[in-house]
Parts: structure tokens; C-alpha cells; sequence
């Protein structure tokens, strides 16, 4: 994975949201919308509760919103959420 990859999470709505993974001048794979209930699943299961914690509350401020996540384990939230690099 590239040095500097976030995760970011857009609430399209009440039940979607639509992520990517980019770096700060790099888009790295396609944008995909997804069940936000998803989302909040795979990070919760990733997570530390600290880290879920800080995420949740940014990804729920409002619709149309963008979370962004860092984790030691990216990859494997990546791999879950089937998240396809650009390409």
C-alpha cells in the first residue's frame, strides 16, 4: 500500500455512503457506494474502540460529509469493504 493511503468515507444519505482510498495527491482505487450500516461494521471490527469511536463520530456529523481514516491495518479494512485500486 502507498505511504500516506487514507481511507475516505463521503455519507451520501441516511443508508449510503460512498468511499476511497487516496493519498493527498493521488486517488488509488475507484469510489464505491456502500451501505453505510457496512462501513460502520467492517471499522468496528478493525478498529480500536478509541479509533472507532473518533471515525464514527466524524463519518455521522452530517450528509455529505467526508471521514477520513488512517489505521495500521488499512489493508485489511480495504480488503473487506472490496474496495478495487484504479487501473
Amino acid at each position: 500500500m502507498k505511504a500516506g493511503a487514507t481511507l475516505f468515507a463521503q455519507k451520501i444519505n441516511h443508508g449510503q455512503s460512498e468511499i476511497w482510498l487516496a493519498t493527498d495527491d493521488e486517488v488509488l482505487t475507484e469510489r464505491h457506494k456502500i451501505a453505510t450500516n457496512e462501513v460502520i461494521n467492517v471499522t468496528r471490527r478493525h478498529l480500536t474502540p478509541d479509533a472507532f469511536k473518533a471515525f464514527y463520530t466524524d463519518h455521522h456529523s452530517a450528509v455529505g460529509h467526508t471521514a477520513a481514516l488512517t489505521a495500521p491495518n488499512l489493508e485489511e479494512i480495504l480488503s473487506e469493504l472490496r474496495l478495487k485500486p484504479l487501473g
